[in-house]
């Protein structure tokens, strides 16, 4: 009888552990693919081509404090940060600040 009561202590305790480690938990709309994008985004690096819907180029940088644009650059706020990009070819050129956004 004690022998009985063991083999069904230990398959409850084996059933237990393998709920709780095997992560079958149902998952939230969006989880897995909110998931998968953070794992695909890394640090902005000067020479990354962007994708032309991450940039939002500022219109009128003397508003933030920023001088005339370099021929063949325009300032933009990529990913909370302002940069310089080329407009034609959408090759970040500079990491200006890290935590902006445009108003």
């Amino acid at each position: 009888m004690m022998r009985k009561v063991m083999v069904i202590a230990t398959a409850a305790v084996a059933a237990t552990l393998i709920a709780l480690f095997s992560n079958d938990t149902p998952q939230a709309q969006g989880t897995i693919q909110a998931n998968a994008t953070r794992a695909e985004t890394r640090s902005l690096m000067p020479g990354d081509i962007l994708p032309a819907e991450t940039v939002d180029f500022i219109e009128r940088p003397g508003i933030y404090g920023l001088g005339s644009e370099l021929p063949g650059s325009r300032y933009a706020i990529v990913d909370g940060h302002l940069v310089r990009v080329n407009p034609n070819t959408m090759q970040l050129q500079s990491i200006l600040r890290r935590g902006s956004s445009v108003e």
